[in-house]
């Protein structure tokens, strides 16, 4: 993601917090407000008796979590081969043992897939958490697109 949609996304998100603790205010609603998009969200749906919202939440974070711990690994082989490749023994060629060990380069490459296989499944719980979820909460709250 580039930095332009990073601060657009950021501005998005600013403004519907602002929206979402004017509607609080408006209809005083007896909900805490909170400086965090979800968290005032899942506090919103809790108010409500729901929890889709924070379900989801949690999924996405334990999916996030997850393909870090499965990316490192394959961070560690690269950096550990390019670090002894060049500064500890620049005559070895690191490129020929990983060719003759095959365990070198298929084990990280399964858990390369199995990282862009997470990263799609949290790409997929995003877009239900903010394209989804959320403006069904606002629809229940009765609150029109701003």
């Amino acid at each position: 993601m580039n930095a332009g949609r990073a601060i657009l996304r950021t501005m998005e998100f600013s403004h519907e917090l602002d929206v979402l603790h004017n509607y609080i205010t408006q209809s005083k609603m007896p909900v805490r407000k909170s400086d965090s998009f979800d968290k005032q969200v899942m506090l919103l749906e809790e108010a409500q008796g729901e929890s889709a919202f924070q379900s989801t939440y949690k999924k996405m974070k334990k999916v996030n979590i997850l393909s870090g711990l499965f990316a490192l690994p394959v961070l560690l082989v690269v950096a550990i081969a390019a670090i002894y490749g060049r500064y500890i023994n620049r005559g070895y060629d690191v490129f020929g043992y990983f060719v003759d060990h095959p365990v070198l380069y298929i084990v990280p490459a399964a858990l390369i897939v199995v990282t862009l296989v997470l990263a799609l499944y949290h790409s997929v719980l995003r877009r239900k958490l903010y394209g989804q979820i959320y403006p069904e909460l606002k629809r229940k709250l009765g609150m029109h697109a701003a």
